[in-house]
């Protein structure tokens, strides 16, 4: 019992951790060339915004100091008299900000909470340069809270125009801007003199085309949205620290006072984030894909005493790059990071930005859990979903997160095909969707996996959501119209949004035209609404009725239910003599019975044999045996992690 308790420990650690969780190119199918897109894409094709940032980090005084030049394409079909910025870094000013609270930090004790470190963002001064009169602006602000009222947040920021921007127009502003660090808190700041330095700078909302600004508060459960556009970035710290960024690097200026000041440029992206450590050991590798087109170069930065992960990094994240190589589009920008944070700021692992990924690892965990390699994958993947497709993080969580978990799903299988993807060990198998599934089963009722990201119950309802149910819903259609036709679908996905911002409407339409069916049903259900799926074998019985010929004959009956939901499933009916009778069950009535004769009678019957729908979640009534066979139900149980996901699932609720 020891090593079973064990087993489902460390499985409550893996399903926890999820989040943090070819040679040539193949040729386009006959069905990508005929699909016809009816999605209306805004018509404006370059940047929208271009940023040139320069940063100076003071590490002694955990300050940074920046000036932002930014300038604004205004892409609406109405002129803009105001702008509005996100200010991410005001969440961490003090327990009554909106992330605070969200977070509880409000039920702290006033002793709990001389123990935080808080940080914030102070703007200096913003100007009105170029085209318009130049004027200075920092009078006008206004801090607005559009989500909640909530007027301890200022995590948004609106500034009035003197003359508003006209459809096609643009407008230049500097922003000069302070930090100060938190303790690494939130994938952001300082743990002695380790920094990661994202969601620092003033961003830009995303004005929609009729007008109105996707601009929302920082919330605890919210990620990220953001315009593409052009980065520059200078940032200028001691000598002594080893720097990773997004982008190239492709300038370094040293300094007569002990500074140095590194240029990032990239464009074609939504974000910019940075660390710098002097503890760093950088790695760097160019990797060259089979087909010898594309040659990327992999640059791992690795904390002190993590030398045994580097293969772990470079091998899961080479075959990621292979796999999306092969099976979706080829990586569009030159260069991916890969940060190992020291165990001090472990805090900002497990996360995405563009062209930059954090990773995790842990000494404590044997090799046998996968979690370096979980995580490598689920962070590269959003490179894709997150970086190449635009998708909405705060509003539609699911396209980027529940996609990403999808592949993360689909490499880790592929990868570890010759051994269990998420814990492999000589006590318990466990592979990366069944820790899904247990997330799953447990899941209350009352969200839907697609709504805003702080309309959620609680944390475990948004991530249980967004990341596990809609993977597996992901899975169980492509179990459902098979794993190549699957593929080339999200392969014309992503050409089709490619550097856009595609919504859930966008992506039902685009699956329902891609495989010429009406699929909206299961989006409905499953995506924009909040059911399960639990089949069941209600009965199976075998009569035994006049001999004919002298043979045996039986009148056999099975009965399947579908108890909650629905989607087609597999039926199987097995008879002691050996023979199999198979069929779909795609129609959408709540009972199936099946009645027919045979000379022998059944040995038992199964709802999902192969287990192709994750979405049930129980298994543990998908089949029944005519007469109880012990030896039988040890062989069918197929393995501990069923019995695991579901008991735990239970115990949960």
């Amino acid at each position: 019992m020891r090593f079973k308790i064990i087993g489902i420990v460390f499985f409550m650690i893996i399903a926890a951790a999820a989040p943090l969780r070819d040679t040539g190119q193949e040729q386009t199918t006959e069905t990508e060339m005929k699909v016809e897109m009816k999605t209306e894409i805004k018509a404006y094709e370059g940047p929208v915004v271009k940023y040139i940032i320069d940063a100076q980090l003071k590490p002694e005084v955990r300050k940074l100091s920046g000036t932002e030049v930014l300038t604004w394409v205004n892409t609406s079909a109405v002129p803009m008299d105001h702008l509005r910025f996100h200010l991410y870094y005001n969440a961490f000013r003090g327990e009554k900000t909106t992330f605070m609270k969200e977070g509880r930090y409000t039920k702290k004790s006033k002793k709990e909470l001389t123990h935080i470190r808080f940080g914030e963002i102070k703007i200096n001064e913003i100007d009105l340069i170029g085209g318009m009169r130049t004027e200075v602006l920092t009078r006008k602000i206004r801090y607005l809270s559009p989500d909640d009222g909530n007027e301890n947040d200022s995590t948004v920021m609106e500034i009035p125009l003197p003359e508003p921007v006209q459809p096609g127009g643009s407008v230049t502003l500097k922003i000069q801007f302070v930090l100060m660090l938190p303790r690494i808190f939130h994938r952001t700041g300082q743990a002695d003199d380790y920094f990661f330095i994202a969601q620092w700078f003033p961003k830009i909302g995303v004005l929609q085309a009729d007008g109105a600004w996707n601009c929302h508060q920082f919330h605890r459960n919210a990620e990220f949205f953001a315009d593409y556009g052009e980065y520059i970035v200078n940032i200028t710290l001691p000598e002594e620290y080893i720097v990773g960024a997004t982008g190239n690097l492709v300038k370094t200026d040293k300094h007569v006072d002990g500074t140095v000041t590194y240029t990032y440029e990239e464009k074609n992206i939504h974000d910019f984030a940075w660390t710098a450590y002097p503890g760093f050991k950088r790695i760097e590798e160019k990797f060259t894909l089979k087909d010898g087109k594309q040659e990327i170069l992999i640059e791992l930065l690795l904390a002190p005493g993590h030398d045994p992960a580097i293969d772990r990094y470079l091998h899961s994240l080479k075959y990621a790059l292979y796999f999306f190589h092969r099976r979706i589009a080829p990586y569009p920008y030159r260069k991916i990071t890969v940060v190992d944070p020291p165990f001090k700021g472990i805090g900002s692992g497990g996360m995405e930005y563009p062209t930059l990924i954090t990773g995790g690892y842990l000494r404590m965990l044997p090799n046998a859990f996968k979690f370096t390699e979980i995580v490598t994958v689920h962070e590269f993947a959003h490179q894709y979903w997150y970086g190449i497709v635009g998708s909405d993080e705060s509003r539609e969580a699911w396209l980027d997160e529940g996609v990403t978990s999808f592949f993360e799903l689909e490499i880790m299988d592929e990868y570890f095909k010759d051994s269990a993807s998420a814990v492999d060990s000589p006590f318990i198998d466990i592979e990366i969707w069944e820790t899904d599934r247990v997330r799953y089963a447990a899941l209350l009722p009352g969200d839907n996996v697609n709504q805003y990201s702080w309309q959620f119950l609680n944390a475990a309802q948004y991530s249980a959501n967004v990341y596990s149910k809609a993977a597996i819903f992901l899975r169980s259609l492509k179990n459902l119209v098979g794993k190549e036709k699957m593929y080339d679908f999200f392969k014309y996905y992503l050409e089709k949004f490619k550097f856009k911002h595609p919504t859930t409407a966008d992506f039902i339409e685009t699956f329902n035209t891609f495989m010429n069916e009406d699929f909206s049903w299961a989006f409905d259900h499953y995506i924009n609404g909040d059911e399960k799926v639990d089949n069941e074998v209600y009965s199976v019985e075998s009569v035994k009725i006049d001999s004919t010929g002298g043979k045996d004959a039986y009148r056999n009956e099975v009965v399947f239910l579908r108890k909650e939901g629905y989607f087609p499933v597999d039926l199987l009916i097995k008879l002691q003599n050996g023979k199999e009778i198979k069929s779909l069950w795609k129609e959408k009535n709540k009972w199936n019975r099946i009645v027919f004769e045979d000379q022998s009678p059944i040995r038992y019957a199964a709802v999902d044999p192969d287990y192709k729908l994750p979405l049930d979640y129980n298994f543990l009534n998908n089949s029944r045996m005519l007469e109880v066979d012990k030896t039988f139900i040890r062989r069918l149980s197929l393995k501990f992690g069923f019995f695991f996901q579901n008991l735990m699932g239970f115990l949960v609720l």
